[in-house]
C-alpha cells in the first residue's frame, strides 16, 4: 500500500499550498508533524506564487492500494 503524507499550509495570499512526502516514516505523531511543519515555515524556502507560508492548515496520510493487471497475451 502506497502512502503519502500531505502537509497543507496557508499562504500570505490566502491560498493553501500542499507539500507531499512519499512513504513517510511509520507511526508519526501529531507533535512530530507539527514540529516539522513549523520548521518548514521558519526556514522560509517554499513559496506559493511568491507568497510565504504563514500558518499550518492540516496534515493527513493518504493510502492507496494498487492492483496491476497482467495484460500480456499468451500466443
Amino acid at each position: 500500500m502506497a502512502q503519502v503524507l500531505e502537509l497543507k499550509f496557508d499562504t500570505a495570499n490566502g491560498k493553501t499550498m500542499t507539500l507531499s512526502v512519499n512513504e513517510p516514516k511509520p507511526n508519526l505523531t501529531p507533535t512530530e508533524i507539527t514540529a516539522a511543519m513549523q520548521t518548514i515555515m521558519t526556514a522560509d524556502v517554499f513559496h506559493n506564487e511568491g507568497h510565504k507560508l504563514v500558518a499550518i492548515n492540516q496534515a493527513r496520510i493518504i493510502e492507496r492500494n494498487i492492483s496491476e493487471f497482467n495484460l500480456t497475451q499468451n500466443s
